[in-house]
């Protein structure tokens, strides 16, 4: 499988989505447009809301290359800015930015928020969800919010993506269970 990334307009991610749905019903091409689950809280109440993981791109699967012809038709949808490739060429998506596709699709479209502890002295311990392992890259956390700040690089540049956590309780220490 082949995997591109389609620059649309902002907040224009699901028109675009559904359009390419429809231009491509034979399979040709698959769209995805992941998302993250956010809690937030508006006059004292909480909601559940969806956003853009990575706002503005739509990711696509091939069998195979991107033929000139799927590349046209993508063009005439609205919404379309560009392909992301090298130096101004079409190219599949590789390396350590297919990795991360990979990994947050993994999760499914919708990531939904991730199980954590904080030890001892404080810092975030991830055990499942879409953080596992990402410890490292935490730039800052939110408990209020229940949101972890983490600093990632896609197509060659830094950005932060604000991801949801629910904190289990502590886990015992080695001094409780003696």
């Amino acid at each position: 499988m082949s995997y591109y990334v389609v620059r649309v307009k902002p907040r224009s991610e699901k028109n675009f989505l559904t359009l390419c749905r429809k231009f491509f019903p034979d399979g040709d091409l698959t769209a995805f447009f992941p998302r993250r689950c956010l809690t937030e809280r508006r006059q004292g109440k909480l909601f559940k809301t969806e956003a853009p993981l990575f706002p503005g791109y739509i990711f696509l699967e091939s069998d195979g290359t991107l033929s000139p012809e799927i590349y046209h038709r993508l063009k005439l949808l609205p919404g379309f800015f560009h392909l992301l490739g090298q130096q101004g060429t079409l190219s599949e998506l590789k390396g350590p930015d297919l990795e991360l596709v990979r990994r947050f699709l993994g999760f499914g479209q919708v990531l939904q928020a991730s199980k954590v502890y904080f030890d001892e002295n404080q810092r975030i311990r991830v055990v499942a969800g879409p953080m596992v392992g990402m410890e490292g890259q935490v730039v800052s956390v939110d408990r209020r919010k229940g949101r972890a700040k983490i600093r990632l690089d896609f197509d060659h540049r830094p950005f932060m993506l604000s991801l949801t956590f629910e904190v289990l309780n502590p886990l015992p220490s080695a001094d409780a269970a003696s």
